[in-house]
C-alpha cells in the first residue's frame, strides 16, 4: 500500500491523570458503506511537521515542569519514526480486516483513509536523543495515538468517519517493558479492531 504524510494537531495531556485517558471509539457508518476499499494510511500535517520539527502552535509544546508534553516538547521524532508508524498501522488494517473478511484492494474505487492525527512516544526517539543531550533512553514518558478515518465515495463524497484516542497515564507506565511506541501501538491495535468490527458489522459479515 502506499504511504501519505497529510492534517491537524496536538492534545495536551492532563497533568497527572488518574486513568488512561481514552475518547472511545466513535462512527457514523451507514449501511450504504460497503467495500472492497483502497486503504490509505496517512500522517496529519502537524504530525508530519513534527517529524522534524517543534509544534506550531506554542501551546501544543510541552514542558517538563508542568509534565504535559512528551519528549523534545512534542516533536522532532524523525521522519523514519513517522514512516514506521504508518506502516504499523496499515499492518494492524490488514490483518484485522481479512481476520473480519473485509476486502482491500489497490484498485477499489471506495477510499478508506485512515489518519494517524497525534503520538507520543513512551521513550525518545533515536532522533530526539541526537537533537537534545538532556534526554536518554531510559527517560519515560506516557504515549498513545489520536486516529480517525474516513470512508470516501467514487465520487469523492465522505460516507462514513470513525475517530479513536487512547493515552496512558503515569500509572500505566511500566519502566522494564515500555519500548518508545509501546502506547501508541496499543492505541492502534484497539482501533483497528474496533473498526474492522464495526465495518463488518455493516457490511454484514460479521462472525
Amino acid at each position: 500500500m502506499r504511504k501519505f504524510l497529510t492534517i491537524l494537531s496536538a492534545a495536551a495531556l492532563m497533568a497527572t491523570p488518574a486513568m488512561a485517558q481514552a475518547r472511545g471509539f466513535d462512527s457514523d457508518f451507514s449501511q450504504k458503506v460497503t467495500g472492497p476499499y483502497k486503504l490509505e494510511v496517512v500522517a496529519s500535517e502537524d504530525l508530519a511537521h513534527r517529524a522534524n520539527n517543534l509544534p506550531k502552535k506554542l501551546s501544543d509544546r510541552g514542558t517538563s515542569s508542568r509534565l504535559r508534553g512528551s519528549f523534545s516538547n512534542n516533536g522532532k521524532y524523525g521522519e523514519k519514526e513517522i514512516e514506521n508508524l504508518l506502516e504499523d498501522m496499515e499492518m494492524e488494517i490488514t490483518h484485522d480486516f481479512t481476520k473480519r473478511g473485509l476486502t482491500l484492494s489497490d484498485t477499489a474505487p471506495t477510499i478508506l483513509r485512515i489518519t494517524i492525527n497525534e503520538v507520543k512516544p513512551n521513550r525518545p526517539t533515536f532522533n530526539q536523543l541526537s537533537k537534545d543531550p538532556s534526554l536518554s533512553f531510559r527517560s519515560l514518558s506516557i504515549g498513545g495515538a489520536d486516529v480517525s478515518a474516513e470512508i470516501i465515495s467514487a465520487g469523492g463524497s465522505v460516507v462514513g468517519t470513525a475517530e479513536y484516542d487512547y493515552f496512558s497515564s503515569f500509572n500505566d507506565i511500566n519502566i522494564r517493558s515500555n519500548g518508545i511506541w509501546t502506547d501508541t501501538n496499543r492505541a492502534f491495535s484497539r482501533f483497528s479492531k474496533k473498526l474492522s468490527k464495526k465495518l463488518a458489522a455493516v457490511e454484514g459479515t460479521a462472525t
